[in-house]
């Protein structure tokens, strides 16, 4: 009789902890369909081009949470505005979930511009500075043998500087070549002319400088003292515009070498037959 009576009580417990494990399975089953929202999604919105604001009150009203992931620059679109999100739109996501935003900057990020003088044409220097997200401006065309060669570049009037860095977004005008290669004019006199006088001279007859040949001693190149040049000066003698006069430098004049003054400003333009 005790060992029937045993049987049933062990039964009996056995059953009512079967029942208590199933009602607490149910529980937390419902808890975790509750938590996920089991077969449930949310459809991301679009936000882009949209304002903190409007963000704000998109996806607060699906429950979705947002945090700036990243910031760019794009002159084109309004401060603080949203280029772009992670999740895409249109992508489902649960509840709850957040959505990183990358937004407009205030302030244009500074780059620096590319040195292209001497190097480059105007298509490859437009890709350049374009890549650099600089703006290129209306060309300035100036006598030159070579059509359209960048041989100075210029920003609000200024000459552009190596190194220099501007805010992206900045216009850049390019001085070009014009190709005006029959356009000639007597060869000026610079003998006696320091460097810097020399090149600002050169600059005003639309010629360039070639190469330069230091002599031992010179420190300072723009303070060294032009003793001879090539092609040297002489009636008859033209150079076409845009073309180039190496100059040869010293500390001081040398001996034997005399400097005519009045010579300086005999400079002619020779009609293009």
């Amino acid at each position: 009789m005790l060992k029937k009576y045993f049987t049933k009580a062990i039964l009996y417990n056995i059953l009512i902890a079967f029942g208590i494990i199933a009602v607490l399975l149910f529980i937390v089953q419902r808890g975790l369909n509750s938590y996920t929202r089991h077969g449930e999604s949310i459809t991301v919105p679009d936000l882009r081009g949209m304002s903190f604001a409007q963000v704000k009150t998109i996806l607060g009203g699906k429950n979705l949470d947002w945090q700036v992931m990243d910031s760019v620059y794009d002159m084109n679109k309004p401060p603080f505005s949203i280029v772009d999100q992670n999740p895409k739109p249109n992508s489902k996501v649960k509840e709850g979930r957040t959505i990183y935003i990358t937004v407009n900057a205030v302030t244009a990020p500074t780059t620096e511009v590319p040195d292209l003088i001497g190097r480059s044409s105007l298509k490859y220097a437009k890709m350049q500075l374009e890549s650099y997200g600089l703006k290129v401006g209306e060309p300035i065309y100036q006598p030159d043998p070579h059509l359209n060669a960048v041989i100075g570049m210029m920003i609000k009037g200024h000459n552009v500087t190596k190194k220099m860095k501007v805010p992206r977004g900045t216009e850049v005008v390019l001085i070009l070549g014009n190709g005006l290669g029959n356009s000639r004019i007597s060869v000026p006199y610079l003998i006696g002319l320091r460097y810097d006088e020399a090149e600002f001279k050169l600059k005003g007859y639309s010629l360039n400088i070639g190469s330069v040949v230091a002599a031992d001693g010179v420190s300072d190149t723009a303070s060294a003292i032009i003793y001879r040049q090539s092609p040297e000066y002489g009636p008859g003698k033209s150079i076409r515009m845009g073309e180039a006069i190496d100059l040869f430098l010293a500390k001081e004049l040398p001996e034997g070498i005399t400097v005519d003054p009045t010579l300086y400003d005999k400079v002619d333009t020779i009609p293009t037959q």
